[in-house]
């Protein structure tokens, strides 16, 4: 199956589910592409046209050198620094799964032209989804700021394949696709472990004969914590077709606070799902590409901590 992607939006947890665990191709439709071509070529107008703009990694130099201009015939020159061995990563590598969905969410600084690059660079990020053996990426390292420890190596092959342009190398290892691939697939991971949980306590529960008020529909208004009502709700349908001659009394207590117990992971699943939906739809390169608007009628390029 391919996945189509034309905004941000498109990158949340079921498209990290279909890309990332199931393998599936990814196409960037001709509309996003027509998007990042208008946008690259409004922010090359930009810094052609304002001689005194500052511009991080782009009309200055980058790391300890930042404050240092560059004249207009550095600039290209620049951005051809092939500085991927600059960091130093090393230990266990991430799951092939885990490094597909950091290349996923790489691409939502690129669909809607915020990371000012030419559509190739759009293209050659998402063909690394389309069956090809990932590059290995270690879990860890020391040496770079935000996530370049991991975004170095990821990114690496990619770079010697092409002479990068102005702002390219910073909009590949800018950014944080690695915190949000890391959560979404915390939380698909956790979706089904949940899942798993309600069913072994449900055989717990059944193999007691507790009694099944302890479960009761009328909880969930009572209690009143909808993530507790959800941990009720998946218990009671494993028991739904339970048998009778249950235990005549109230079972011990942890087998009624299960729910209470199960809702605390329900509870932490929600702000997993919450902060990978948000984090995956995130625009966080730096500098950060504002495609044309009122009063800008060329955009602005502005600096953020946004990677971070």
């Amino acid at each position: 199956m391919t996945t189509i992607l034309t905004t941000r939006e498109d990158i949340n947890l079921s498209s990290v589910f279909r890309v990332a665990w199931k393998k599936d191709t990814v196409q960037i439709s001709g509309k996003a592409l027509q998007r990042i071509a208008e946008c690259r070529a409004s922010f090359l107008r930009l810094i052609e046209t304002d001689p005194v703009l500052v511009i991080y990694g782009v009309t200055t130099a980058m790391g300890e050198l930042a404050s240092r201009r560059l004249e207009l015939g550095e600039r290209d020159r620049h951005a051809r620094i092939k500085a991927f061995a600059a960091a130093t990563s090393f230990g266990e590598p991430l799951p092939d799964r885990v490094v597909r969905a950091i290349v996923l969410a790489r691409l939502t600084n690129f669909l809607e032209g915020n990371a000012a690059t030419a559509p190739r660079m759009a293209l050659a990020v998402a063909a690394m989804l389309n069956g090809g053996p990932m590059p290995m990426v270690p879990s860890c390292g020391q040496g770079g700021a935000g996530e370049i420890l991991a975004l170095y190596p990821l990114f690496a092959e990619l770079s010697t394949r092409f002479d990068l342009e102005i702002k390219e190398r910073g909009s590949l290892i800018n950014g944080s696709p690695c915190a949000a691939a890391l959560v979404a697939d915390a939380a698909l991971a956790a979706r089904r472990r949940v899942r798993l949980a309600e069913k072994v306590f449900a055989l717990s529960i059944e193999a007691f004969r507790a009694p099944l008020e302890h479960y009761d529909p009328a909880l969930d208004a009572l209690w009143g914590d909808e993530h507790e009502a959800a941990a009720l709700r998946g218990l009671r349908e494993f028991l739904a077709s339970t048998g009778t001659g249950r235990r005549n009394y109230q079972a011990p207590v942890s087998y009624r606070i299960v729910p209470r117990i199960l809702g605390h992971a329900h509870r932490a699943l929600a702000s997993a799902e919450r902060a990978a939906t948000v984090s995956l739809a995130s625009i966080s390169d730096n500098p950060v590409y504002i495609p044309p608007g009122d009063g800008h009628p060329l955009g602005r390029c502005i600096s953020t901590g946004g990677y971070h």
